[in-house]
């Protein structure tokens, strides 16, 4: 805060996952705030239509005649929970068998000491199955336990992340496929919402949705 104040920024962008937003408050200047534990309701929100995202995922598992569908999700975050609620309903309407599992963000070392319970929920899902993650990074984890337990890619699991992190999704062998959203977007209709609170055109909150746009297409489905 003492930073934002001395700088004299004029409008703020940033990801708070602390509790309440009183502290932003005092700054009286526009705030954008990236939702990541739950949504703002008194700032806008840069969030993402996790529902429809979800949705998508499993319409994808769908038309490929799967009858298992499992999600692997984030603890606590609110992308993770709706992008898992959509994937769920669609599964539900074709009366699909649907497994859930969820753990905390792991750093390198608690992920090191804490895959145990990953590892007996993957081994433990009905084969063939088409596995959501709730992120390109837990989809990585998933493809790292599968390995060493071998269970195959994708004749077993066919597995399926989110955000197309290049990166992370090529780490993984087999290379991870993923659905991509449009993040640029975002960040034009962002920087427009912070030209009209300057303005003063605009005052009240504002969620700018970023949407799922399409699949990028590795190994891990094909």
């Amino acid at each position: 805060m003492k930073w934002a104040k001395e700088w004299e920024a004029d409008a703020i962008i940033a990801r708070w996952d602390h509790e309440g937003t009183s502290l932003l408050k005092t700054l009286n200047i526009p705030v954008i705030l990236q939702n990541y534990e739950t949504r703002s309701e008194y700032f806008s929100n840069l969030t993402g239509d996790y529902l429809g995202t979800g949705a998508m995922a499993a319409r994808f598992f769908i038309n490929r005649r799967f009858k298992n569908f499992a999600f692997y999700g984030n603890k606590g975050m609110v992308w993770s929970r709706e992008r898992a609620e959509g994937f769920r309903k669609e599964v539900e309407k074709i009366g699909g068998n649907y497994y859930y599992f969820e753990s905390d963000n792991l750093n390198v070392d608690q992920w090191s000491r804490s895959y145990i319970q990953l590892d007996d929920w993957l081994s433990s899902l009905p084969k063939p199955v088409g596995l959501l993650a709730c992120d390109d990074n837990f989809a990585l984890q998933v493809s790292e336990i599968c390995k060493i337990n071998g269970i195959q890619i994708p004749d077993e699991v066919a597995l399926l992340g989110v955000d197309n992190d290049e990166l992370i999704c090529n780490l993984s062998d087999p290379p991870i496929s993923s659905i991509v959203l449009d993040v640029e977007k975002g960040g034009y209709e962002v920087g427009r919402l912070i030209d009209r609170y300057i303005k003063k055109a605009k005052k009240d909150p504002f969620n700018i949705v970023i949407k799922p746009t399409r699949f990028e297409l590795r190994a891990s489905t094909e």
